[in-house]
């Protein structure tokens, strides 16, 4: 018993000498331990370098003033109405597909109506005949013929045609666009994807609307039908009355996705009063 007292005793001196920084140089240790807590944390600031600024990028897409923040190392291909952010084997693509709702046909038809009534008349015809008609726009095929009918008779005019016997057929196509109704996102993406060579060997995996800039936008992922392999993503967005998307061209892992969503959630229209539904 006297034994075990004696070793109790001899364990509490060695604890308290242990604790006690005054007794065998402690107070040395003490200011040591101190020290490389002070220090430890400066120095794993310093193992960890700050992750490089992204460059703010202004681009003309098209029609659309956008700006974007573009990830480091990342190149900019323009090509007029398609932006292309490549490094490496990746690539991020930014592209106008044209007019997509009645808004979107309507600027045309009154710009061309425009550039008619300053004498230019082949400018005009150019521009309607480069105007892109969405297949499901009108809800009948009568009021579909009835705009075709006068688009034809402005563009197949003759090329001293006066305004005053082209502006009837101007009216026209004016009057069928404004009583075609607002269009679903969701059914022009759809037509965006097939626009993009997505067929029948490609399912949708998801399917989310979003809002960005404030405008309407849809997110959807697709991946082979069969295998579930070679995934990629698109984000679809009216902007004036045109279909814009941000894409993946193809799989990339992790580093496509960060730059993907670096560039989808900094994207800025310079018309940020413009009308952002499908209207």
């Amino acid at each position: 018993m006297i034994n075990g007292e004696v070793q109790q005793t001899a364990s509490l001196s060695t604890v308290r000498l242990k604790a006690d920084p005054t007794v065998m140089g402690g107070r040395h240790v003490a200011v040591v331990l101190a020290a490389i807590l002070i220090v430890a944390p400066s120095c794993a600031r310093h193992d960890a370098p700050p992750e490089a600024p992204r460059a703010r990028r202004s681009f003309e897409l098209g029609a659309h003033s956008v700006q974007a923040d573009v990830p480091p190392d990342w190149d900019v291909l323009d090509q007029g109405s398609q932006k292309r952010f490549r490094k490496g084997e990746l690539e991020l693509v930014l592209q106008d597909l044209g007019p997509a709702t009645p808004q979107g046909v309507q600027r045309e038809v009154e710009r061309a109506r425009e550039l008619w009534k300053a004498d230019r008349a082949g400018e005009a015809r150019l521009r309607l005949s480069n105007t892109r008609l969405p297949p499901d726009l009108f809800p009948t095929a009568a009021t579909r013929q009835a705009f075709q009918s006068a688009w034809h008779a402005v563009v197949q005019s003759a090329g001293a045609t006066p305004f005053d016997e082209v502006g009837p057929a101007f009216d026209e196509m004016l009057i069928r666009l404004a009583a075609v109704p607002p269009r679903d996102l969701g059914e022009i993406a759809d037509e965006g994807l097939a626009a993009l060579g997505h067929d029948q060997r490609r399912d949708v995996k998801s399917r989310r609307a979003m809002t960005l800039d404030a405008r309407d936008a849809v997110d959807l992922e697709t991946w082979n039908r069969l295998s579930h392999t070679n995934p990629q993503r698109f984000i679809f967005l009216f902007n004036e009355g045109d279909l814009l998307v941000l894409y993946t061209s193809r799989e990339g892992g992790a580093e496509l996705v960060q730059a993907f969503a670096s560039i989808r959630d900094s994207l800025h229209f310079a018309d940020a009063g413009a009308a952002v539904t499908a209207r």
